[in-house]
């Protein structure tokens, strides 16, 4: 049976800091989710992308990444709404194709799955509810997730960094004392 420090790699810190983080990020989100049930589906949203933001090693590249994406992919899903109400097989290919064009342009090749999921998403409710107004729902969720991530990430950055320094400045004076 494996050991608790193999399975944490040996960073006992960082695993028990992930699971607070996702914690945190995950009472925000279920607390605004309950207290505003009219807004639950836009809301739903916001509480994925908070859990998609936070990384285990404090990296804020996942939500600004997902943040891109998600835009990218919401823009080309509310222009191609507008082409053909309700979008049917050739204007969804033509969505994914500009999709992913306007991923090389922007030089968003790393998020371009996220944006075609974006895409394909805003298309869906687009179909479901004849509405545009799910690109935006679905772009101000996301991109309010995603901040939310990124604070948690920064906010852990500030508190454990420091924490982080003085334990192995400990652990490099034990192991050169003996």
């Amino acid at each position: 049976m494996r050991s608790f420090k193999d399975i944490t790699r040996g960073n006992t810190l960082e695993f028990y800091e992930y699971i607070l983080k996702c914690l945190v990020g995950v009472t925000f989100g279920f607390i605004l989710l309950k207290s505003f049930p009219e807004h639950r589906g836009q809301l739903s949203w916001m509480l994925i992308s908070i859990l998609l933001s936070i990384t285990h090693d404090n990296n804020s590249k996942a939500a600004y990444d997902r943040m891109r994406g998600n835009i990218a992919g919401s823009l080309v899903g509310l222009l191609v709404y507008f082409i053909h109400i309700p979008p049917n097989l050739p204007t969804v290919c033509i969505g994914v194709a500009a999709t992913i064009a306007l991923c090389f342009y922007l030089d968003l090749i790393p998020v371009c799955r996220t944006a075609l999921v974006a895409y394909i998403i805003v298309m869906i409710f687009a179909e479901t509810y004849s509405s545009w107004v799910g690109a935006i729902y679905r772009v101000v969720s996301v991109v309010l997730g995603c901040i939310t991530g990124l604070v948690i990430n920064q906010s852990f950055r500030k508190i454990t960094m420091p924490l982080m320094h003085k334990i192995e400045h400990k652990e490099f004076h034990d192991d050169a004392g003996e």
